[in-house]
């Protein structure tokens, strides 16, 4: 799967997840089971806030790894499976808990999961939301709701960046495909199909609202210390089950991958014995982890291009 995970591990880290096959196998079945159990038993008249986070707890150190998922056995370019439950990327992981959230049986999980994933169900690599701010939160604005303005209040900010989807797909390589070197000249000619599909786009700018992180931590009376004052209203208007989405406005990526982008990661904000944890799949520690929310954004500084987050709810 090419999305924003594969753009944050091909700029930042290198991700690998080695395992034993019947292990791995093993490991999935029981995640899967403990995750349809959970979507099956608890009613669906239930809080969201309380099924995503029981059924986001579910795979609490299940591995990180970016570029995991495709179109499946039928898909034309990516062949990778369609669903995992034994490793995540940011946002599988969130569809993932989101479409178990929107489902009562397993049998409705996958149409579920599909229309988060991709525009209008349609499982195509063209019709994946693969840019969170232009094509994943926009596609998805009928089953959730942003809320970032309400949690901002005065301090809203407004990201821009514009994608360029036709010069992302020619930055694309083989290794998507996942070619036999036996078939290195069909390969070519797929690649060559799979660069010929940004003909279709036009660079367009992609806009998203954030809560600025100047807003969430204010200047203590000892500034020369790093000190600082959490605004903690801003927290209290963050509801448990949101999603956050990191903003980095008109964050400079093409060089690397084709294009600019204003998103790079997703999670859930969870409240716990009256703590607020950023639950998520983490590049960094390679695996879903609950981290404090306050000490996971106070590590950017002002020179980081990360500035802010935006939140988003389900619709009920």
């Amino acid at each position: 799967m090419l999305n924003l995970a594969s753009f944050l591990a091909l700029v930042s880290f290198a991700v690998l997840y080695v395992a034993p096959v019947a292990a791995s196998v093993k490991t999935e079945f029981s995640y899967q089971s403990l995750f349809y159990q959970e979507v099956e038993n608890t009613p669906h008249s239930a809080p969201s806030e309380e099924r995503i986070n029981s059924l986001s707890q579910i795979f609490l150190g299940v591995p990180y790894v970016g570029g995991g998922l495709g179109e499946g056995e039928q898909g034309k370019y990516d062949k990778d499976p369609l669903v995992r439950f034994d490793e995540f990327d940011c946002t599988t992981y969130v569809e993932t808990i989101l479409a178990g959230v929107m489902s009562s049986s397993e049998n409705d999980f996958m149409s579920s999961l599909l229309s988060f994933r991709y525009k209008d169900s349609n499982v195509t690599f063209i019709s994946r939301n693969h840019f969170p701010s232009l094509d994943w939160i926009p596609n998805n604005q009928d089953k959730l709701k942003d809320i970032t303005q309400l949690v901002a209040q005065k301090s809203l900010m407004t990201a821009e960046a514009i994608i360029d989807k036709t010069s992302w797909y020619q930055k694309m390589e083989k290794k998507i495909l996942h070619c036999d070197k036996d078939l290195s000249a069909q390969c070519d000619d797929l690649l060559d199909q799979l660069h010929g599909e940004g003909d279709a786009f036009s660079p367009e700018v992609a806009s998203l609202d954030y809560v600025p992180l100047t807003a969430l931590y204010l200047p203590s009376d000892k500034p020369d210390d790093g000190s600082f004052i959490v605004n903690q209203s801003i927290l209290d208007r963050i509801p448990s089950g949101s999603v956050i989405s990191m903003v980095r406005p008109n964050w400079e990526l093409k060089q690397w991958i084709g294009t600019n982008m204003n998103v790079s990661h997703q999670g859930f904000a969870i409240r716990k014995e009256g703590q607020l944890l950023l639950r998520h799949a983490s590049v960094l520690h390679k695996k879903v982890i609950d981290e404090d929310f306050i000490d996971y954004f106070s590590r950017y500084t002002s020179t980081s291009s990360l500035k802010g987050f935006n939140v988003q709810v389900l619709k009920n």
